[in-house]
């Protein structure tokens, strides 16, 4: 086996028996917080349980993170106030606490502390000797070794081996850091500790794929060491050491998927392996509990806790009578809640309840944001904050993403993995623009770095007539891609083929693979299902489907689209349809296998209005809104509402959107921010599609201006998306013709 020992240093903690005992810190602004997540959670054997988690600040990381904790002694049913642990100093802040009771009863409570400018970080503590105190007395914080590197920090428990050493999951780097983390150069190791914590050796420096952090570590029954490691391949990545961690084997990926977070592992009273992790997801949904009998081999499919998007960051405990307790959070910059979940291995075997003891999705503490902008400490942006001079910024980092002999390009989408940015549009080699009636038109993906923003790759996947293994496509343009991220390995790009007033338009997908970056050699086709069956997805289904509902207008046999950009929600995949030419408009959610779409209601009332291409998202209280293009009219925005997504209200205007015109409207929810994006009527030397807007909303009633794009190189059709705490974009831009529909930039929004 190859042994990887690349550190190895002891280090020595400062004495417990010197450390006096204290009251809390002093109090910190709790009542104001906008965000909070990242919990933990202990029991001590008299049963009461203590939470942890960490906020402060507009956001993590902020040099304002302060570390909390709060305690229950009625089985979680209710918990005392938060009180902080620890504050930040000097522009460094605290954050990812853990809870841990050590083999002697005391419970340790254990964060971090980071610096940036000063390049400091490092792992901190304080402990109670008796945590069923009333109220339980802490130790004053101290170093918990590792001065000698110069980033540590760790997020999850200690592992006690059977031969009684403790163990420690690190994650390191060797040379200075002045950032919040250390990226790329980030390692993973472990402290071990023979002494009950008073010194501590560091052992290991184990490289995985970007955004490796967070590792977990177990005893095998052989005695090896397994760790885990969270990383941004789609995978959960391992290592196994034979030695109790003084060395390790090269990591590789697991078998085990992952969506770049945390997940929590642990041996049960049992002898069987206790895994949290997101299973069958789509981002970070679906959290599951999932039981192993065989050492981590296999695992089954276990009791699935909370199917709902944007939850996260499981860490449990069992305790003498079996019961797990496990905490996560959900929606950390919306709802802010930190979540407990009850249960016993039988459920998790059975993958039900069965035990009698089952509670799930119970609130331990969540934000209560005022509900308008104008009280105290609900506005999102600065009382200074210019929108024109951040737009500004966002234009002079853009790139272009077109291939250098294309002459006419639009209406782009993407996804980003890892450091790419895979980006889809509609291109052409004749002239600037685009149009269903011009079959040169055809479909591209651009594989662009985004670090070092420059285009990997530019590849056409459907153009008229082309020839695939299994099919042949019509003569006619290929329209208005999108793509999504099927699975870990796995890009599926969709787009039309459009003959106008000769043929029903067809749309399609083909698959991307991420391992190869090259396309399938085939297509298939897509299917619409509505109440009356399962249909190739052609307008005249989508059509049908409307006058079943009223719908008065002539059928067009072009022009529909996927058109929104794909919204994951409560682990289900929504779009916004359009048929561009015929006004009709709706809301869809796609099967698991993301191959068909389900039409669940049409917006398209007043029937006098042109409406057509809208943007769609579900507002905190479960509304669905659309913001709606008119073709007619003002041709100002307009705005329809769902309770359910089926029935909709006929649309109308909203006074934060004065004076748009007919464009693409965006309506993204990033960081529990409402972003919608719209295109203002305005001309800058009399180019059309020159001036875009974005507001911000918490509520998605009270808006807030963070951007105001203005180019007469115009900005129009733009798409967002969140990726690694940053949002990115596309826009069609262009400089000659009236159209403005010459080239695909790509940059960060924020």
């Amino acid at each position: 086996m190859k042994q990887l020992l690349l550190i190895s240093t002891a280090i020595c903690l400062t004495s417990l028996a010197s450390v006096s005992a204290t009251e809390p810190v002093a109090n910190a602004d709790f009542e104001h917080r906008v965000w909070q997540g990242i919990p933990g959670i202990e029991k001590t054997a008299k049963g009461r349980l203590f939470a942890s988690w960490f906020t402060g600040g507009p956001k993590e990381p902020s040099p304002e993170n302060t570390v909390y904790l709060c305690y229950s002694d009625d089985q979680g049913r209710s918990f005392t106030r938060p009180e902080p642990m620890a504050l930040p100093k000097e522009g460094g802040r605290t954050f990812d606490p853990a809870l841990w009771i050590d083999p002697s009863g005391k419970l340790w409570y254990i964060f971090n502390r980071g610096n940036k400018d000063k390049a400091e970080h490092g792992v901190y503590a304080r402990t109670c000797a008796d945590p069923d105190a009333k109220p339980p007395v802490w130790s004053d914080e101290f170093r918990v070794g590792y001065e000698a590197t110069p980033l540590t920090f760790r997020m999850n428990k200690p592992t006690v081996l059977s031969s009684g050493e403790w163990v420690m999951p690190v994650t390191l780097a060797e040379e200075p850091i002045h950032d919040w983390f250390a990226q790329k150069k980030q390692r993973q190791g472990v402290g071990i500790t023979a002494d009950s914590g008073r010194t501590w050796s560091l052992h290991g420096a184990l490289n995985a794929p970007h955004w490796a952090l967070e590792n977990m570590i177990v005893e095998l029954r052989d005695h090896r060491l397994w760790m885990l490691i969270r990383t941004g391949s789609g995978f959960l990545w391992e290592s196994h050491s034979s030695d109790k961690g003084l060395t390790w084997e090269e990591p590789k990926a697991s078998n085990i998927a992952n969506p770049g977070s945390r997940f929590f592992i642990r041996r049960l009273a049992s002898g069987n392996l206790l895994l949290v992790n997101h299973y069958k997801f789509k981002g970070r949904s679906h959290l599951t509990a999932q039981l192993s009998t065989d050492d981590g081999a296999t695992w089954n499919e276990g009791l699935l806790l909370d199917e709902r998007s944007d939850v996260s960051y499981p860490d449990g405990v069992e305790d003498k009578d079996g019961l797990i307790s496990l905490v996560y959070d959900r929606d950390r910059n919306g709802a802010g809640e930190i979540l407990l979940a009850n249960f016993t291995e039988s459920d998790v075997a059975a993958g039900k309840a069965v035990s009698g003891r089952v509670r799930l999705k119970q609130v331990i503490n969540k934000l209560d944001k005022p509900a308008k902008p104008a009280a105290a400490g609900a506005m999102i942006l600065p009382a200074d904050w210019n929108a024109a001079e951040a737009a500004n910024k966002v234009l002079q980092g853009l790139i272009n993403v077109t291939a250098p002999q294309v002459k006419g390009a639009h209406d782009a989408e993407f996804v980003m993995v890892g450091d790419r940015a895979f980006i889809v549009a509609e291109a052409n080699e004749v002239k600037p623009g685009e149009n269903a009636d011009w079959p040169f038109v055809y479909v591209t993906l651009s594989v662009v770095d985004a670090k070092t923003k420059t285009v990997e790759k530019q590849l056409i996947f459907a153009k008229s007539g082309q020839i695939y293994e299994n099919e042949t496509l019509p003569t006619g343009a290929c329209f208005v891609p999108r793509i999504i991220r099927k699975d870990d390995k796995t890009l599926r790009c969709y787009f039309a083929s459009e003959e106008p007033k000769k043929r029903q338009a067809q749309t399609w997908f083909i698959d991307f693979n991420l391992e190869s970056l090259a396309f399938e050699n085939r297509v298939q086709r897509v299917k619409i299902k509505t109440a009356a069956g399962l249909h190739d997805f052609q307008p005249q289904h989508f059509y049908t489907d409307a006058v079943a509902h009223g719908f008065t207008r002539q059928p067009k046999d072009f022009g529909l689209y996927l058109f929104d950009s794909f919204k994951v929600i409560d682990g289900k995949t929504y779009v916004a349809l359009n048929n561009y030419p015929g006004g009709q408009n709706g809301l869809a959610v796609a099967n698991d296998a993301l191959d068909t779409f389900e039409v669940l209601g049409q917006y398209n009332e007043p029937s006098q209005w042109t409406l057509t291409e809208s943007s769609v998202n579900r507002l905190p209280d479960g509304t669905w809104m659309a913001i709606v293009r008119q073709e007619g009219g003002d041709r100002n925005y307009t705005f329809s509402t769902s309770k359910d997504g089926r029935s909709w209200t006929p649309n109308e205007p909203r006074d934060f959107v004065p004076n748009g015109t007919s464009s693409k409207p965006t309506f993204d929810h990033f960081n529990g921010v409402y972003y919608l994006g719209w295109q203002e009527a305005t001309k800058v030397n009399g180019v059309g599609r020159s001036v875009f807007n974005i507001e911000v909303s918490r509520d998605g009633q009270h808006w807030e201006r963070k951007y105001h794009f203005a180019t007469e190189k115009s900005f129009q059709y733009p798409a967002f998306h969140e990726h690694d705490g940053s949002i990115y974009l596309t826009v069609t831009q262009g400089d000659t013709d009236a159209s403005r529909k010459e080239r695909i930039m790509f940059g960060k929004l924020e």
